[in-house]
Formats: C-alpha cells, structure tokens, sequence
C-alpha cells in the first residue's frame, strides 16, 4: 500500500528540522559577529546538506513506495519545515539586529509559488500515473 508519509519522508524531515535550527543558530550568529564570509558559506554547506538528505531519502522512498509525486512532497516539506523554524525564530526573538522578518516572508511567497508549479507539474504527471504508480511501470 502506498503511503504519502513515509519513513523516508518522516526522516527527512527530521534531519532538515535539525539543519535548519543549527542553519539558523549559525546564521544569526555569524550576521551578529559580522563574519559575512562564514554566512555564505555556512548558506551553501546548508543548501548542500538539505539537498544531499532530500536525494537520498527521495531516492529510497521511491525505491520502497512506489508513489509518483516527483518530489512534490518533499518540496512541501522542506517549505513548511523551514519556514516554520524561521518564523518561530523570529517570534522567539532569537535573531540578529541584521535580520529581517521580510527575509523569511520574501522566500516563503516565492517559495510558494514555485510549490504551485510543481503540484501543477505533478498533477500532469498524475495523470500519466495509475493508482500512482507510472504507466510503464504496470505495462511493461
């Protein structure tokens, strides 16, 4: 039986919710301390890391459970977790004086949008799909 949350997905999350609360800690203190090259880099390590995780666990989940989203799901995730993290970091008061609210709604409106695109790609992609499962896959 399929399953749209999956251990792998559960996994991922949970990975991600812990980048992301180190990412932001990092973050707010390197703007604080001034140290703008270590931003960038700590931003790339971050990047990297959520995309490695979300390619390993996606890759496995689509090896175990073979539901055609084309990473709909694990982009959701990734929006909602780290947007999350950054507006309650926000609300917890915990960022720096360089930090902006506006730097975490920016993102997540674009963010959004981009998350419309990709269910619409994904409900074409559904369609090409029976019970979820690829058409080629039940045919061949």
């Amino acid at each position: 039986m399929m399953k749209i949350v999956t251990r792998n997905l559960i996994t991922y999350a949970t990975l991600l919710l812990a980048y992301t609360l180190l990412f932001r800690f990092g973050l707010s203190s390197l703007l604080t301390a001034e140290k703008w090259i270590w931003v960038k880099v700590i931003a790339v390590i971050y990047g990297a890391m959520i995309f490695v995780t979300a390619w390993m666990t996606g890759r496995r989940d689509g090896k175990e459970n073979f539901l055609f989203d084309a990473g709909f799901r694990w982009n959701l995730t990734t929006g909602i977790v780290w947007g999350l993290v950054s507006e309650g970091w926000f609300l917890l008061g915990l960022h720096s004086n360089y930090e902006s609210i506006r730097m975490i709604h920016i993102p997540l409106l674009i963010w959004s949008g981009f998350l419309v695109l990709h269910f619409s790609l994904f409900l074409i992609l559904k369609r090409r799909t029976i019970g979820g499962v690829h058409k080629t896959d039940i045919f061949e």
